[in-house]
């Protein structure tokens, strides 16, 4: 299988896919359907395919450690977008991004207690999250807007991997949840629709995180007993699970 041909041909559909839900069902489930693993798992299989199965297993923390800097995105972005327009914010969370993970990198902490400070970062995000506005401008109108998106995502998913091998399994794991699908929705429904709408799908995005940490966690244990199909089956399920469960309690 030609893994390059996967790469441009599942990302478009992927956040195709995403933006048509957040159109049909609003910005809140599009948030939470975004939160899948819908890129770091196919990142994550690209590196057991080209790596091999123990290179995928060890880049798991690191993983683990971008999901603390995705979240530390999430909230910057939505507490910016307030203020500023996207370009400002978008790289101005980016730094947040690069900051926060080159901190927690420095520590090297263990597998269970990066699994923990990450649920706890997610709650404490949830706790302080910005609050969105009433009032919705009315939405801006972009052309081939649908186009752009599968382009970048693709773009971004094909630099990622195509780094893994320079970069290691460590900080290779720590760009696996990169907010790609997350850059896309915020920038573009932050144009187009305001910093509320922004607000909503971000939330969003965070409280799906629960299950995407532990779909990654798993991971670590599943793939030394398991097929890498198998594994990532159960994670899956129990990702979808814990979804459920959250979008019933939000």
């Amino acid at each position: 299988m030609n893994i390059l041909l996967v790469k441009v041909t599942l990302m478009p559909l992927v956040i195709g896919l995403i933006t048509i839900i957040s159109r049909k069902w609003g910005y809140k489930v599009g948030g939470l359907i975004a939160s899948m693993p819908w890129i770091a798992g196919p990142i994550l299989l690209f590196f057991i395919l080209e790596q091999g199965k123990a290179f995928g297993i060890r880049s798991v923390p690191g993983i683990l450690t971008g999901i603390i800097s995705l979240i530390s995105f999430c909230y910057c972005y939505a507490q910016l977008s307030k203020r500023f327009n996207w370009l400002v914010t978008i790289l101005i969370s980016y730094l947040v991004y690069v900051l926060v993970a080159v901190v927690f990198d420095f520590f090297r902490i263990n597998l269970f207690a990066i699994y923990g400070i990450t649920l706890t970062c997610v709650v404490l995000a949830l706790y302080f999250f910005p609050v969105p506005a009433d009032h919705q401008p009315q939405a801006k109108r972009l052309p081939f807007d649908m186009v752009i998106r599968m382009a970048v995502a693709t773009l971004f998913v094909i630099l990622i991997t195509g780094l893994a091998t320079i970069l290691g399994p460590t900080w290779s794991g720590i760009l696996t949840p990169f907010p790609i699908i997350t850059s896309i929705l915020a920038i573009f429904t932050h144009y187009l629709q305001g910093n509320s709408a922004t607000i909503t799908v971000l939330r969003g995005l965070v409280s799906g995180l629960f299950g995407f940490t532990t779909f990654l966690f798993l991971q670590a244990f599943l793939l030394r007993e398991f097929s890498v199909g198998v594994s990532f089956l159960l994670a899956l399920i129990v990702n979808l699970i814990i979804n459920y469960i959250v979008s019933r309690m939000w």
